[in-house]
């Protein structure tokens, strides 16, 4: 071993302080030039980018330790899956990222998530978890007190206390969100699962949306899917599971499990078929219901399964003989003798079990509970009106009921007019569906 000259060892010491100090100041002050430029937060706008597939625009960007970093005035932009250029999809006041390995957490305030339909949003967020596999992460974690959610054409939602987690497994992404849904009246505690099986083939997309704790909402977050609110009213509200699948790009499938409350059965019937009147509020528990491609029909119900029950309230004339007379609902003298001067009776309860089968048969029951006969389905004064029909009634008799045939053109065997194509949204018999259909395109 060779003795060190004094000279070259403090040579080798100022060397070594050198490197302790001066170079590491040296690199935290260009470091810091460099992300305090102006055309850093640029740098960043285009690295954010490519790593999420969309524009992304920012107003500042800060770095508090190392493995943090901060958004502020972040926009997020995609490509329009029409091919109609960029449009925005989410904003935030501020964002913060926080890595650990390969797990990310986001904290966002001042969230607002926009689409131009609930359609084109589903179809955006399909093109998000397909890039999921080009994540530099396997699980990603999101809080935020409040979001703002547009969906177009008046469906904005408010919702609080959201967390979410996002898997981003290989074979099945999933994203799981828990927030509170703010509504007039309620604050709702919900659940939305989104997960894409790439296994299957086709690759198929599934969607839950539950109600879980609080007040029922609105039955208006139904609009998303359908005029909820034309149908059933502004006071209606929803409690139960929302479940849509996507198998390719067929068109969606759903399934409803769960409670409508507070259904306007004035809106129900009297807003789509004006010739017949039923009023009071209602109750719906849906055991089952699916929606789907029907071969030969196009989308519709496949089935339905469920309770309809109501307290006091009146029923057209015209209804009740309509009822008799096409789906063989037995009327009590009481209700078949009524003075001709009178339009409507009243009743103190209603209750009907029903289960609409795919090949249209309807078989019905009564639900009025203890005090009355098994197959009663319409009470007043204490006394049955009407009862269920003996055996199995049809679709096709519901839509004669509704739209009598004598009101229809000649040799039309199902009345078709724009209020009566609705119904041909429930399943119906192959045979009657394509004279249907026929009829239709003859008018």
């Amino acid at each position: 071993m060779f003795p060190l000259s004094r000279p070259f060892r403090q040579g080798l010491a100022t060397a070594a302080l050198v490197a302790a100090t001066v170079l590491p100041t040296v690199f935290v002050a260009a470091y810091a030039w460099r992300i305090n430029r102006p055309g850093h937060i640029r740098d960043v706008e285009i690295v954010l980018g490519r790593q999420l597939g969309l524009q992304v625009t920012l107003d500042a960007v800060q770095y508090p330790q190392p493995g943090e970093v901060v958004y502020r005035g972040i926009v997020l932009r995609q490509e329009e899956p029409r091919g109609k250029g960029l449009v925005e999809i989410a904003r935030a006041g501020m964002v913060r990222l926080v890595r650990s390995d390969r797990e990310l957490t986001i904290h966002a305030e001042g969230l607002a998530l926009r689409g131009e339909s609930p359609k084109l949003a589903m179809a955006q967020i399909g093109t998000l978890i397909q890039r999921s596999g080009e994540l530099a992460f396997d699980h990603v974690s999101l809080t935020a007190p409040t979001c703002q959610v547009d969906l177009g054409d008046g469906l904005g939602f408010s919702v609080q206390d959201v967390a979410g987690a996002f898997s981003a497994d290989q074979a099945k992404p999933t994203l799981r969100v828990a927030y509170r849904l703010v509504e007039p009246g309620s604050k709702t505690r919900c659940e939305l699962t989104l997960t894409r099986d790439r296994a299957s083939d086709p690759v198929g997309t599934s969607l839950v949306l539950k109600t879980l704790e609080g007040l029922p909402p609105p039955a208006r977050v139904l609009n998303v899917f359908f005029d909820a609110t034309g149908w059933m009213g502004e006071r209606a509200k929803v409690d139960g599971v929302l479940t849509l699948r996507q198998s390719g790009s067929r068109e969606w499938e759903g399934d409803f499990t769960g409670d409508l409350l507070d259904v306007d059965l004035g809106t129900l019937v009297g807003r789509r078929f004006p010739r017949h009147r039923l009023a009071g509020p209602a109750r719906v528990a849906v055991h089952k219901a699916r929606w789907g491609d029907r071969p030969g029909q196009g989308p519709g119900w496949l089935e339905a399964k469920g309770k309809l029950s109501a307290g006091q309230g009146a029923v057209g004339v015209d209804l009740l003989a309509a009822l008799a007379r096409e789906m063989k609902f037995r009327l009590t003298p009481r209700a078949s003798r009524v003075d001709p001067r009178r339009t409507e009776v009243e009743f103190g309860s209603l209750g009907l079990e029903f289960d609409i089968q795919a090949n249209g048969e309807i078989q019905l029951a009564g639900a009025l509970g203890d005090g009355f006969p098994p197959d009663a389905v319409l009470a007043g004064g204490g006394n049955a009106l009407a009862y269920a029909p003996q055996g199995a009634a049809n679709v096709y008799g519901l839509i004669k009921t509704l739209f009598p045939v004598a009101d229809s053109p000649p040799g039309s065997l199902v009345p078709l007019t724009t209020e009566s194509r609705v119904l041909l949204c429930l399943p119906i018999a192959p045979d009657i569906a394509s004279k249907g259909v026929r009829s239709m395109d003859a008018n």
